[in-house]
């Protein structure tokens, strides 16, 4: 990999060490360089990082989790292969003090690729497997920016608006099987605060917008995707359980109809119509349920 990879690491205007420690591995090993900028967030570092980005392939690795050592290789095995491709997608391990599983819901037997991402998205909407993190892909920088893909700043939940986004774009996609990231659970991350209001007030947002997105494709496409739209929603009531009193007045229960494309879905929507209680229950029971049996409720 010499002369291959390049290592960006963004200092977004910490307060500790963070930076001096950057600066002393960007001495130590050439690959390696630091850019300092003032606090702006986890958008805010991704997209400085795709400006500086030398390289024709990007991918995001937050800074509390680490990456297997083969992945480059094993990404670029991908780019020989195939040739010039927007992006690729790998799977990933989710690991906390207790135990370690796979990301994606349905693991990717052998290596594929697809030559259009609406083709993409609809298939993985379909089977409930689309991951929307954006550290399981890899983009071609190019591409990113010939079709203006930066990550919302400011804004909670940015992978959700921006991965659909740029799989409505892409061309061609590869994905392979291997489980190359490693995302670490913390207990003070933004998923696991106690105070969720801003994210609830900015995924609700987006997914709003993405419905206007939804209604300019293929109706097999729109139809699907305004069902992960309305499972997104769903899961963040029972997320937040909103049947909290502060949280009540962030719900728009109109939102939930004319979306649902299973008969699951439908009784869902319909739970959280009745009783949003009601409705958090019926899912923890849901969860608790063996996995072979979700795919026979959820058709």
């Amino acid at each position: 990999m010499d002369g291959k990879l390049e290592i960006l690491l963004i200092d977004d205007g910490s307060q500790d060490q963070s930076g001096r420690m950057c600066d002393q591995l960007a001495e130590r090993y050439p690959q390696i360089k630091v850019y300092h900028k003032k606090n702006g967030g986890l958008s805010s570092a991704r997209n400085a990082g795709i400006e500086q980005a030398a390289g024709q392939y990007v991918f995001f690795v937050d800074s509390d989790d680490y990456v297997d050592t083969g992945l480059c290789k094993r990404l670029c095995r991908a780019l020989e292969k195939y040739g010039e491709i927007d992006a690729i997608c790998f799977d990933g391990m989710e690991e906390n003090k207790d135990q370690k599983k796979g990301i994606r819901r349905i693991p990717l037997k052998t290596e594929r690729c697809i030559e259009n991402g609406k083709d993409y998205l609809l298939e993985h909407y379909k089977t409930r497997n689309l991951n929307v993190e954006a550290w399981l892909y890899s983009y071609r920088k190019k591409f990113l920016q010939e079709h203006g893909l930066y990550f919302r700043e400011g804004r909670l939940h940015e992978d959700v608006e921006f991965t659909p986004r740029a799989m409505l774009a892409c061309r061609r996609i590869v994905e392979v099987p291997d489980r190359l990231y490693h995302y670490v659970v913390r207990e003070d991350s933004i998923t696991t605060q106690k105070n969720k209001e801003k994210n609830i007030r900015d995924l609700f947002a987006t997914l709003k917008e993405q419905c206007e997105i939804a209604e300019q494709q293929e109706p097999e496409l729109e139809k699907w995707m305004k069902n992960a739209i309305l499972n997104s929603y769903l899961n963040m009531v029972q997320y937040a359980r909103m049947y909290r009193p502060e949280y009540r007045k962030l719900l728009d229960r109109r939102f939930l109809s004319g979306k649902a494309a299973t008969n699951w879905d439908r009784f869902r929507v319909l739970l959280c119509q009745i009783d949003v209680r009601l409705y958090c229950l019926v899912n923890d029971c849901y969860k608790n349920i063996p996995r072979r049996i979700h795919g026979v409720l959820t058709k």
